[in-house]
């Protein structure tokens, strides 16, 4: 095999259907891919009792380290929506990432999810009939965003709400 066909297999990130991460996990060790679930436990609560349980620390998402060329076969695992893209191609993780990510998740210290927004943040809209526009977050629902945006000629501001998959955060 000649140099230019051999490439290195890295980590990307696969996006999946609710609830299907574990599914899509033991269907990559069928396909000999390495993956990586990090997982949080969590207190659950029915009505006769409290249970510990572990679930995705990221929901939807699964991460694996392939040759891209494994792609295709990745994309016909049932519950495999995509692969996280940047510019149109899937985007790779640095090996240092997920490392940090393990370590994390090995500690087990109170480990929580938090909103990757937060009131306040100034954001733009990539995607959608809004796109380009800048705004103030002013609030963040469980599937949504409400976007603040301020017409200083009017001296008036609407809020709209909106995926939050839709906005990027303006550093």
């Amino acid at each position: 095999m000649s140099q230019g066909q051999k490439e290195s297999k890295k980590w990307y990130v696969l996006y999946t259907r609710p609830k299907f991460e574990r599914k899509i996990c033991k269907e990559t060790d069928y396909l000999h891919i390495e993956h990586y679930l990090p997982l949080l436990t969590v207190n659950r609560r029915w009505s006769d009792r409290i249970k510990k349980i572990e679930e995705p620390l990221f929901s939807s998402y699964v991460f694996v380290k392939t040759n891209i060329r494994r792609g295709i076969d990745l994309l016909q695992i049932p519950g495999v929506i995509r692969f996280v893209a940047s510019e149109g191609r899937p985007a790779e993780i640095q090996e240092g990432e997920i490392d940090r990510i393990r370590l994390i998740e090995s500690q087990g210290n109170d480990l929580q999810r938090e909103d990757y927004f937060t009131a306040g943040d100034e954001v733009i809209v990539t995607k959608g009939a809004f796109m380009g526009m800048k705004g103030i977050l002013v609030g963040s629902l469980e599937n949504g965003a409400r976007l603040l945006i301020r017409l200083s000629l009017l001296k008036q501001a609407i809020s709209v709400e909106m995926p939050v998959g839709d906005l990027m955060k303006i550093s």
